[in-house]
């Protein structure tokens, strides 16, 4: 025991250095202090036992599904990301935006100032550009294609109503044909002796062509639907566009092939694909079609060949784009299902194709595979599916090409979207029916059709007349919330961020390799940023911090910022 007779300051430090020395021996089991201080046992453990040990649960190497030779962290981490996706966001229109925003990167230009825009994305045509392509676009959509239609199409009798529609599709075609003239430039109603670039007057041609296309298309479709409304109630209510867009945004597992760009921020195996065309005429209505085959069949789990080549050698090339889901309409506008979608297929014949007659059809049903897996895919979104959420129904499309004379049928039907797993972890696929290319007529000649071909006029009666299911029994939205009773600061948080999607201008271009187009800061940024500030109470209380924003990431790296003494110096300051 030490003794002090006196309190200076070099006897307080004398006494701490020496007992703070040995402090840590005083509980020790080993050393006996009878006089010491005993300190008392932090934690008194309780007197209770079970007679089987409640260990926590151990997690399995890969989460619930298929996941085939996925790494497992890969695995867990889309699995977690899934679940946050639809566990914060209540609403389509809220995972749309949130979708759109998490492809946008930032970067710093070369006067080091920070610039905002959109990630490389893989963008999709229709048309395909490169001859023999149809396996690259099987195994990009996971698609497996027959060269027939369905037979229960064969079963529908339409004798009747043909006989009765063909004079007055016939008279309304020559209308069309004979009654439009072309619209002639100003400038080029003067032939001023220049010289004029023959592949800029291919594509006015083409343009031209396709206008043509879009409205005799358009005139026929309505003059079905109009004749046929009186007998079938489900045409009343069907709605028609023309010259309608239609986009769609998927992820991809590239399994194995090397691709330097376009990669997909969450995966680095997996790659962005944006398609983006328009249709001259679509019908919508509110019910889903039947399902052509049942998705546990043999036919839907015919494994689809991999294609071990890049996209860039079937001349697919990358843009930086904003992804979005448009089957034809904006959400919320009622009729979410296709009856019936036609393209015109005016420039397949385009000099830029290089084509030969035995690649012309396998070239036509990559067109088909492409634009009918884009529009199901982008109606799945705004049905409440995703990547992470499979559908739990089949959903159909009916998609038709044409330039007036010539056409081909397609039936689509779309099992599966989880295209960023591996090859070896797809248990079901995606099945298109794809007719063999008709002639409507040959040509017109002195005011008639000549050689008039039924069977094409035939099949387009059995795709209009394909009834929807008018009472499912099955949930058609069953990963979407119930907004009834939802706060209406919320609602109208909800329009105005969709809005900030439709607002984004994306420019109309074709999509070329040698197009030089400068890329200035996108302006859906600053909008998302001033959106999710201005209601930064709902996005703090119901959003995790990586969809913020800029603007209340500032904010909250403000709240959070340590004063000046308590910064580490060892550590670097970032702003």
């Amino acid at each position: 025991m030490v003794v002090l007779h006196r309190t200076s300051s070099s006897a307080l430090l004398w006494y701490r250095l020496n007992i703070c020395r040995y402090k840590h021996r005083l509980n020790h089991p080993g050393v006996h202090i009878p006089h010491g201080v005993q300190y008392q046992t932090p934690y008194n453990l309780p007197d209770e036992y079970a007679e089987q040990p409640l260990y926590p649960p151990i997690r399995p190497k890969h989460p619930p599904g298929s996941w085939g030779s996925m790494d497992p962290k890969k695995a867990w981490m889309h699995f977690e990301l899934g679940e946050k996706y639809y566990r914060h966001l209540k609403c389509v229109k809220e995972r749309l935006t949130i979708m759109a925003y998490q492809n946008m990167m930032c970067y710093y230009d070369e006067l080091d100032v920070e610039q905002i825009n959109s990630k490389l994305i893989w963008m999709l045509t229709g048309r395909p550009r490169s001859p023999r392509s149809l396996p690259f676009y099987k195994y990009i959509t996971q698609t497996h294609v027959t060269d027939e239609l369905p037979k229960f199409y064969e079963q529908m009798d339409v004798e009747s109503l043909l006989n009765y529609v063909k004079p007055i599709l016939i008279e309304r075609i020559l209308t069309d044909e004979y009654a439009q003239k072309e619209d002639i430039p100003l400038e080029d109603m003067y032939d001023k002796g220049d010289y004029k670039i023959p592949s800029i007057m291919r594509d006015k041609q083409t343009e031209k062509d396709k206008t043509r296309t879009t409205n005799v298309l358009t005139k026929m479709v309505r003059t079905i639907v109009n004749v046929l409304a009186e007998h079938k109630p489900y045409l009343r209510k069907t709605l028609i566009g023309s010259d309608v867009p239609i986009e769609a945004w998927w992820s991809s597992n590239m399994n194995g092939v090397k691709i330097d760009r376009a990669k997909w921020h969450h995966d680095s195996n997996t790659t962005s694909f944006q398609f983006r065309d328009k249709a001259s005429v679509q019908v919508k209505t509110d019910r889903p079609l039947r399902s052509i085959v049942d998705p546990n069949s043999s036919l839907c789990q015919t494994p689809v060949p991999l294609c071990p080549y890049s996209p860039s050698s079937y001349k697919v090339f990358t843009d930086r784009y904003l992804p979005m889901q448009i089957p034809g309409h904006w959400h919320g506008e009622g009729h979410d299902y296709n009856l019936l979608t036609i393209y015109p297929m005016d420039s397949i014949y385009r000099h830029d194709s290089y084509f030969s007659e035995d690649e012309l059809l396998p070239s036509l049903m990559s067109w088909i595979v492409n634009a009918s897996h884009a529009e199901l895919l982008a109606q799945a979104y705004y049905l409440g599916f995703s990547m992470w959420r499979e559908p739990t129904y089949p959903l159909i499309a009916q998609t038709v090409l044409s330039n007036r004379r010539q056409w081909i049928f397609g039936v689509y039907q779309l099992n599966t979207v989880a295209h960023f797993k591996p090859y070896d972890a797809h248990t079901t696929s995606n099945i298109c029916w794809v007719s063999p290319l008709m002639n409507l007529y040959d040509r017109i000649e002195n005011g008639e059709l000549v050689n008039f071909n039924d069977d094409v006029l035939r099949q387009l009666l059995r795709f209009v007349l394909n009834e929807p299911v008018q009472e499912p029994n099955w949930n058609l939205r069953p990963y979407v919330e119930d907004l009834t009773n939802l706060d209406e600061r919320y609602k109208k948080f909800i329009r105005n961020l969709y809005e900030i999607v439709k607002l984004d201008q994306q420019d109309s271009r074709d999509h070329h390799r040698w197009a030089k187009v400068s890329h200035g800061t996108t302006v859906f940024n600053r909008r998302y940023a001033m959106m999710t500030a201005l209601f930064k109470d709902i996005v703090f209380d119901n959003w995790p911090r990586e969809w913020y924003g800029r603007t209340l990431e500032k904010i909250e790296r403000k709240k959070n910022m340590p004063l000046f003494r308590e910064y580490d110096l060892l550590m670097p300051v970032t702003r």
